[in-house]
């Protein structure tokens, strides 16, 4: 197998992600000379597999050579030059067209849930202090920040405090996406599911104040490593499974799964982040946004897509944990778009049966038949054989030894992110001092108005 030709950059989420962090790469020099930031080093505890400490060593295979150590970033640039180009390859290629699916009503309704969101005047902006910056990305930054005057850190006063300027959100158009991230993670509340505490909002941004989730992506993790064991994908995927499950009673569909979506808590279980993407459904809908390697191929097609493409894409990260990389990959997302059409995937000789069985069931071109998406719905999933033996009560109560421990000594501890620079008290304004009440003719700001809920 030549591994040479994996491409040397990781795509973007498209049309574009709200947010991206950075966090440091894999400890080699290559990856270091790759990446525009500094890494920070750290000791992290021997993974082990799930219930086995005995045969739980991650495989390392030999040093991939063209595997890609940076994170798939967000931009817009390409999204509409890409969606041209496809339409036309689709004139030129027989694909099979999915059945349509008919729409179903869901388990429970998001607005019956309790906003777990603290009101308005109850907590300020300056109640908090900026102690460090864990991101960047297009029209925003993330920043760590504390409670002022609280007792030494604790997960009650450490957050991860989400800062989007808001003239940029009017004018790349996600003020929609934005509202919907508000108000679905202000109702959603999951052990692995990043959770939202407040939102504020001041003359430049708009802010939400998260929970800080120490251990970093998995991505980084992912590339440390170089590839998962069955034994360690099956841990992390079924974190996620039991998210997508409950997220999907709700009709929600996340839509932009991926390594670098996934943070590492301290005890070493996955928090679902960046709900940029996230819609409530009822049947389909047909923007095209996602990240091109893990696009369902109702997406690419346009076919109108729901549930069943985060269960394809489901299927796109069990391959990259077992592989290191994504099973469809080009040097331009036009090429990934050919080959998840073509359907072609190359098994490594060494992945076991049951393994290539899972990914399969998830990445069915036909979604009508596309685990997951099957009559019994999510649990179908739980009830795959290769999943046999996880104790999904336990796993969601968090009783399971997890893979990978992040080591960190304080709650306040960023070293599985890059050292940046904190931002200029001037792009934060809210946070440094109170602002003093606008005139009466700037309350009526345009801008402002598109975001009344923070």
């Amino acid at each position: 197998m030549q591994r040479s030709t994996f491409p040397q950059f990781r795509s973007t989420s498209l049309p574009n992600s709200t947010l991206q962090l950075i966090t440091c790469p894999a400890p080699s020099p290559s990856a270091r000379e790759q990446l525009s930031h500094m890494a920070v080093e750290g000791p992290m505890t021997p993974p082990l597999s799930p219930g086995n400490s005995e045969r739980g060593e991650l495989l390392l295979p030999d040093p991939m050579q063209g595997i890609d150590q940076r994170p798939r970033l967000s931009t817009e640039a390409t999204a509409v030059a890409q969606s041209r180009q496809l339409a036309q390859a689709e004139a030129n290629m027989e694909v099979d067209q999915p059945a349509a699916s008919s729409a179903r009503p869901p388990v429970r309704h998001l607005e019956d849930e309790q906003s777990h969101v603290h009101r308005s005047g109850s907590l300020r902006l300056t109640d908090f202090e900026v102690k460090g910056t864990l991101g960047t990305g297009t029209f925003g930054r993330v920043l760590l920040v504390r409670l002022r005057g609280s007792a030494p850190p604790s997960s009650q006063n450490c957050f991860a405090m989400k800062v989007l300027r808001k003239t940029e959100i009017v004018r790349l158009r996600q003020v929609e996406h934005v509202n919907a991230e508000r108000y679905i993670l202000s109702r959603v509340r999951h052990p692995f599911v990043v959770d939202l505490y407040a939102t504020f909002q001041d003359s430049l941004n708009i802010y939400m104040l998260l929970s800080y989730v120490p251990g970093g992506e998995l991505f980084t993790h992912l590339r440390r490593a170089q590839r998962f064991t069955p034994d360690v994908t099956r841990f992390y995927l079924a974190n996620i499974i039991l998210a997508l499950k409950y997220l999907h009673s709700f009709n929600i569909i996340y839509r932009d799964l991926k390594p670098e979506n996934l943070l590492l808590d301290s005890r070493g279980y996955l928090r679902l982040t960046d709900f940029g993407f996230a819609k409530i459904v009822d049947d389909r809908t047909w923007t095209l946004c996602g990240t091109p390697e893990y696009l369902a191929p109702e997406i690419i097609q346009s076919d109108g897509h729901g549930k069943a493409a985060d269960w394809w894409a489901c299927g796109i990260l069990a391959y990259e944990m077992m592989v290191g990389y994504p099973p469809f990959f080009d040097e331009t997302a036009y090429g990934i778009y050919e080959k998840i059409l073509k359907g072609k995937i190359h098994w490594p000789k060494d992945m076991d049966r049951l393994s290539r069985d899972i990914v399969k069931a998830f990445l069915h071109p036909d979604r009508s038949k596309r685990l997951g998406n099957l009559i019994g719905g999510a649990q179908d999933v739980l009830d795959h054989p290769w999943f046999r033996g996880v104790d999904w009560d336990a796993l969601e109560r968090r009783e399971i030894r997890a893979p990978i421990i992040p080591h960190v000594t304080s709650l306040e501890d960023t070293r599985h992110f890059s050292r940046l620079p904190l931002p200029p008290a001037e792009e934060i304004p809210g946070l440094i001092r109170e602002e003093r009440p606008r005139e009466l003719h700037q309350r009526f700001d345009p801008v402002e108005y598109q975001f009344l809920e923070f």
